[in-house]
C-alpha cells in the first residue's frame, strides 16, 4: 500500500516533532532566563554601586556636621572639651541606634529581644 501525500505523519512522527519543539523551546526559555538575570544582575550592580556612593557622602556630611559642632563648641568651652563633648554624644547616639537594630535583628529571627 503506498501512502498518500495527504496523510498524516505516524506517532512517531509526530514524538520526533514533540521532542525537538520541546528542546527548542527548552533552550529559548534558558536564554530568555540568562538574558533576565544578565539585565537584573546589572540593574542590581549599578543600585549597589549609587548606594555605596550615597553612603560615602552621607558618611562626609556626618563628619562635616561634628566638626562643625567642635568649632562652634570650642570658644565657649575650649576645642579639647568640644571635641570630647561631640564624640562622646556621637558614640551614645551610636550605642542607642546600635542597640535599637540589634534588638530589631533578634526579633526577626525569632531571638529573645
Amino acid at each position: 500500500m503506498a501512502t498518500s501525500p495527504t496523510e498524516e505523519p505516524g506517532i512517531a512522527a509526530l514524538a520526533m516533532q514533540a521532542v525537538d519543539d520541546a528542546k527548542r523551546w527548552a533552550r529559548a526559555e534558558v536564554a530568555y532566563g540568562k538574558a533576565l538575570v544578565s539585565e537584573r544582575g546589572k540593574d542590581a550592580g549599578l543600585g549597589i554601586g549609587l548606594a555605596i556612593a550615597a553612603a560615602g557622602i552621607a558618611q562626609a556630611a556626618l563628619a562635616a556636621l561634628l566638626v562643625g559642632l567642635v568649632l562652634t563648641l570650642a570658644p565657649h568651652v575650649g576645642t579639647g572639651i568640644a571635641t570630647l563633648i561631640v564624640v562622646i554624644a556621637a558614640l551614645v547616639v551610636t550605642a542607642i541606634l546600635g542597640l535599637l537594630g540589634l534588638s530589631r535583628i533578634r526579633r526577626a529571627f525569632g531571638g529573645a529581644a
